[in-house]
């Protein structure tokens, strides 16, 4: 009776665990941290990339708490850019859309997030920029 219980707990767990949703602080899908900075809570902030390797796609993530962010302009080393409309509230712990960058593979250089001015007294989020 003991190890039936035992069994069955065990087997609910994992079920559980398989079942639960991707989580953005997990590796997934091989994406790669590359920048991060924790915004100011004005209305824009600038995070700047390292190096000089080339990206497909790539996503926001928050983490800290909320912010709404309303829109992506993606600057590549040649001096084109890419604007990406987001308007999109994102929670602590979750991240944005897959966004493909515009041609082949892109070296970016800098990305300029803009998003809604933080109410006073709410925690200053952290914004990671993830790739692949």
């Amino acid at each position: 009776m003991k190890r039936t219980l035992i069994l069955a707990a065990a087997t609910a767990a994992a079920t559980v665990a398989a079942a639960a949703p991707a989580n953005a602080q997990h590796w997934h899908g091989n994406w790669r941290t590359v920048a991060f900075t924790i915004v100011n809570g004005r209305d824009t902030d600038t995070i700047r990339l390292p190096g000089t390797a080339r990206y497909r796609q790539m996503r926001l993530c928050v983490f800290n708490g909320p912010i709404e962010m309303r829109d992506l302009d993606v600057r590549y080393r040649n001096g084109g850019r890419q604007d990406v409309a987001v308007r999109h509230m994102i929670r602590a712990g979750t991240c944005t859309r897959n966004i493909d960058l515009a041609g082949n593979r892109r070296d970016v250089t800098a990305i300029r997030i803009k998003y809604a001015p933080l109410a006073r007294g709410w925690s200053r989020p952290t914004v990671r920029v993830q790739v692949r």
